[in-house]
């Protein structure tokens, strides 16, 4: 055994020790658990009995300020309630792969304290008292490992101090538990990775459960944690909501603090920004974190973040709302096609002002564009990553690199002024739809597919546009897909292999107009559920 296989033996061995005994699944339950097994991780939870009762109402009778209502109230406690998802965790953990890094006692602890707090003081910590969060491995939680999937990051020393954000949780109030898998480079849609291996859809395991926050997508939809936090730079947030069936948002870029989140990318990119964000399963939910977070005036703490606080936007009565059903370039596909035809006649029937948008600029061009600013790393630092640790680059990359679209080369400093030239001009042309039918926002596909067998999401031209000119845009789960209703074949779709995976709509805003999203995306989703 070479020293990098030791040292990812003795992490996984740690990881598996985190588990309580009891709560180790039996064999015959393991053994169904394969990436190639059309099974259902709820249907496994419910015909076993995995979890109590009381387990089981916690877990998924509330959204996060409902369950934060019966703490405070009295009629839960902090510490049954992070029993009960670290339970409900463990078992996703074990179904899925999701997790990288599980400290259920150093949790209790906190949920002791908050609950001491709650006696002692007779008012809740903050907003998110007792609520248990979970976060992508990318951000530093103190004295726990980032490894990022990297198997040359295994020798890092643990966090000494807190990502930025993870400090204004825990001021509010929050219980951390378990951080969540990634990919190897997080550059691809498939959570995947040499250390830990592939994170599994819950839905149906052959499925993938999307990248790079795949991990948070897995664990969130399991209902193994009531909000979890990701990172999106190409769809890393919107990719594994749509996928697992939960809601997302990403935020313009540096309105919740980005400081001190590992990347593993080289310092100083003059191209995309990273943003972090939530999710979770209700629109009101990702309100409800920006809200907290940005309430919290977090240019405090960190100097990456917008000296812009939480505005409050009152609900419309009608939206004008732009539907972009998809480029001919990345035609959807059947089941996506239907969501979007649905909600869009489910939004007039709202009495909405919604325009059907048949010209909008090519997502080539866009897609050509973002990978063009991910490549001006003359120095490859994320590959130099995977070179390090000697071990080989994940299957995915074939499709999901950047060199793969727009070729490898070196880069020069006119590049650079070429980028932004093109981006200006990209933005304006995109400025032209909003302003021809004076939209509140647009709602288009997330992916031109549901989820999809593993390592065959390809490249993330619907979300990695709105990295590309830093819009707002949250995922809100619709429908499923049906071979009844969607029986058309094509070379990228088949519906038996889809059957019953989620499907979902993008929300996307103006730049710094992210409540006005948020507020978007809560009356949206009102509308299709009274539709239903």
């Amino acid at each position: 055994m070479s020293d990098w296989e030791a040292l990812i033996a003795n992490k996984l061995k740690d990881r598996a020790a985190r588990i309580p005994l009891e709560w180790v699944l039996p064999g015959d339950i393991l053994s169904q658990v394969d990436e190639h097994a059309d099974v259902n991780a709820f249907d496994i939870l419910g015909k076993y009995g995995l979890l109590t009762e009381e387990e089981t109402r916690i877990t998924e009778s509330y959204d996060a300020q409902g369950l934060y209502r019966e703490i405070v109230e009295g009629r839960l406690t902090s510490l049954e309630v992070c029993k009960a998802f670290c339970h409900r965790a463990a078992v996703a953990q074990q179904l899925t792969n999701c997790a990288t890094e599980i400290f259920f006692e150093e949790a209790y602890e906190r949920a002791k304290f908050l609950d001491d707090y709650l006696v002692e003081h007779g008012r809740p910590c903050g907003p998110f008292h007792g609520l248990p969060i979970s976060v992508k491995d990318s951000f530093d939680v103190k004295g726990k490992a980032s490894t990022l999937g990297y198997v040359s990051f295994l020798k890092n020393p643990n966090a000494t101090e807190n990502s930025t954000l993870i400090d204004l949780l825990l001021e509010n109030g929050a219980v951390l538990y378990i951080k969540t898998n990634v990919p190897q480079t997080m550059m691809t849609m498939d959570s995947v990775n040499n250390i830990f291996g592939r994170t599994l859809n819950p839905h149906k395991l052959s499925l993938g459960a999307g990248g790079s926050s795949g991990g948070e997508g897995a664990l969130v939809a399991f209902r193994g944690s009531i909000l979890g936090v990701g990172t999106d730079i190409g769809g890393s947030i919107r990719a594994p909501s749509l996928c697992n069936g939960t809601y997302g948002f990403k935020p313009t870029a540096d309105r919740i603090p980005y400081g001190r989140i590992q990347s593993g990318s080289r310092p100083g990119s003059p191209g995309l920004i990273s943003a972090a964000g939530p999710l979770a399963n209700s629109a009101s939910d990702l309100n409800f974190f920006c809200r907290t977070i940005l309430s919290s005036d977090p240019w405090r703490l960190d100097s990456t973040a917008l000296g812009i606080g939480w505005r409050h936007v009152p609900p419309k009565e009608k939206l004008s709302i732009g539907v972009f059903m998809g480029d001919q370039d990345f035609p959807p596909t059947p089941p996506v096609r239907r969501a979007l035809e649905s909600a869009r006649l489910a939004l007039e029937r709202a009495g909405n002002d919604v325009h059907l948008v048949a010209k909008f600029p090519s997502l080539t061009e866009a897609v050509k564009l973002a990978a063009r600013y991910f490549l001006l790393d003359n120095r490859n630092t994320l590959l130099k990553h995977v070179i390090d640790g000697g071990e080989e680059p994940i299957k995915a990359l074939e499709y999901a690199s950047p060199a793969s679209i727009a070729g490898m080369r070196e880069y020069t400093l006119d590049d650079v002024w070429d980028a932004n030239a093109s981006l200006i001009e990209y933005r304006e042309e995109v400025a032209a739809v909003w302003r021809e039918h004076k939209l509140d926002v647009l709602i288009c596909p997330g992916h031109q597919s549901t989820a999809v067998p593993h390592d065959t999401y390809g490249p993330p031209v619907y979300t990695v546009v709105w990295n590309l000119l830093n819009f707002p845009t949250s995922i809100i789960p619709y429908l499923k897909a049906d071979k009844t209703l969607d029986s058309t074949t094509s070379c990228y779709y088949d519906p038996d292999v889809v059957e019953g995976a989620p499907t979902a709509i993008q929300v996307v805003g103006w730049k710094f107009q992210d409540e006005e999203v948020l507020m978007a995306t809560d009356v949206i989703d009102r509308a299709l559920k009274m539709d239903l």
